[in-house]
């Protein structure tokens, strides 16, 4: 058994080893946005004989993500660099050997010297990375019953509905935009789906980084919001709110599961609430529409959130639970400072990680 950084020669095994372990569409397109995807992904490999290639047993890729930081003297932002951990899988026939353990490690190492401060992840088996040094993190999950139809239709404004794949109302001065579905990019190794072009996404990145940089969130580049985040979100809906003049003034992204309408991201201008209202509004008939009864809100911890959750849900049979699938690891810096940074969610602080930034 031989573990080391993989090689373009083992990606057709690495790759059948992700098939027989997750059921992720979008894992490979993930991935492939990562142009050094290569170097940071390390696998144990059962090596070939003669003809037959060698074997891709397990894998855990890292790549490097920068981080808000707790807040520094003064309350000055800080950021810190992280490893974020995925596509973390050991082949069936061969679990129960440590080697997903062992990889592990060998990507701590890789990750220290990288000069990462700390270590991110995502998973439902947290029990998996506990004994590798891991430890979770909650964010809050506000769930209940849709407000009745009557008490969520949106008031009136006068305002035309801007026309998009689907034109919704406002209210106060902005309109609600549905979207049109991302499309495919030219055909090719990967197919990426790209935003339309006309939503700007550098406006969306402009109204994301104003409206929340807490602690845990992820400072996004050019890149993620070009590639990755159209991907991550190729499966939801897209809402935004629309000044008279075209202008985007909050947008809402929204995905139904089953009878569950969730909210997977948000961000507003200033002076938002009519525009949260509006989008709430907008996703309520949405919802409906798409044959949801339940809403979920995953945001953090601020007042945003609360008038978002009061125009969506109704009063009765609300409940708060944590989503616990994040876990941080501190790789350079002291374990005190990861803590905190882990305490932070469910703190003041108000700390937060967007779906769209999930690894």
């Amino acid at each position: 058994m031989e573990f080391r950084t993989a090689t373009p020669a083992d990606v057709p095994s690495l790759y059948t080893l992700w098939a027989a372990a997750f059921d992720a569409p979008l894992m490979v397109p993930v991935y492939e946005t990562d142009a050094r995807r290569l170097d940071r992904t390390i696998v144990a490999v059962l090596p070939g004989a003669g003809t037959v290639p060698d074997r891709v047993v397990a894998s855990v890729c890292w790549s490097p993500r920068t981080l808000v930081g707790l807040p520094g003297p003064g309350g000055a932002a800080t950021t810190l660099t992280v490893g974020g951990v995925a596509n973390v899988a050991s082949a069936p026939d061969l679990r129960g050997r440590g080697l997903v353990r062992l990889a592990l490690a060998e990507a701590v190492t890789h990750m220290e010297a990288a000069g990462m401060d700390a270590s991110l992840l995502f998973t439902g088996t947290p029990g998996v990375y506990r004994p590798s040094g891991w430890e979770t993190f909650e964010v809050p999950v506000v769930t209940g019953p849709l407000r009745p139809d009557d008490a969520a239709r949106p008031a009136r404004s006068g305002q035309a509905g801007l026309q998009g794949q689907a034109g919704l109302p406002g209210q106060a001065g902005v309109a609600v935009r549905h979207e049109p579905a991302a499309r495919a990019a030219l055909a090719g190794p990967t197919t990426f789906p790209v935003w339309s072009a006309d939503l700007p996404w550098q406006d969306l990145a402009a109204l994301h980084d104003a409206f929340h940089a807490a602690p845990v969130t992820t400072r996004r580049t050019a890149a993620h919001w070009q590639r990755r985040i159209p991907l991550w979100y190729s499966a939801a809906e897209l809402l935004t709110a629309r000044r008279p003049d075209g202008a985007i003034a909050g947008y809402l992204v929204v995905e139904t599961e089953g009878e569950t309408l969730r909210v997977r991201e948000l961000a507003v201008g200033p002076d938002h609430t009519s525009t949260l209202e509006a989008l709430a509004r907008a996703a309520h008939a949405l919802g409906r529409e798409r044959g949801a009864t339940r809403a979920e809100v995953r945001l953090p911890r601020i007042p945003a959130t609360a008038i978002l959750a009061d125009a969506l849900l109704a009063t009765e049979g609300r409940e708060t639970t944590s989503d616990a699938t994040g876990m941080l690891r501190p790789v350079l810096r002291e374990a005190a400072e990861i803590d905190a940074l882990r305490a932070a969610t469910s703190g003041p602080a108000a700390g937060f990680h967007w779906p769209g930034d999930y690894l």
